[in-house]
């Protein structure tokens, strides 16, 4: 490993789990470019979260089971007071959502190179060393 990280938000890996036609393709482009180049993909305890959400919803625990799974083989950045002041910081700063500043603020906190995310309203954000990338890059 090259020691570059790439910090996935949560919308890739629900295009990715539910090969969403639209996405999908620029996913698949997105994780061949990490994989040639380096990097080492990462999310949050948050994805899991939000992943989790309507598989427990609709109480398919097999889902549940194969999502857990699937995450087990990454790093997953947890939630603590450093973070939640980064976050807090993030949200004042440029006015978004609480999910989506803990997100930046983990990917900051883990000390990622790229944060990939389809959601063009995060590219504003600016942190050293972590460079907000939109999908849309992934053609």
């Amino acid at each position: 490993m090259s020691g570059k990280k790439a910090f996935l938000d949560t919308n890739l890996f629900i295009y990715l789990i539910e090969e969403n036609k639209l996405h999908l393709n620029k996913v698949h482009n997105l994780l061949q470019f990490l994989e040639e180049n380096g990097y080492e993909i990462i999310t949050s305890t948050l994805t899991l979260g939000e992943i989790l959400t309507k598989p427990y919803k609709d109480n398919r625990l097999d889902l549940v089971k194969t999502y857990k799974d699937f995450f087990s083989e990454m790093e997953l950045v947890e939630l603590n007071s450093q973070i939640a002041s980064l976050f807090a910081k993030v949200r004042a700063d440029y006015h978004i959502k609480t999910p989506d500043a803990v997100q930046l603020a983990s990917a900051v906190y883990a000390k990622a190179d790229l944060f990939v995310t389809n959601d063009d309203r995060l590219s504003r954000f600016e942190s050293d060393g972590c460079r907000v990338v939109l999908l849309s890059e992934f053609l």
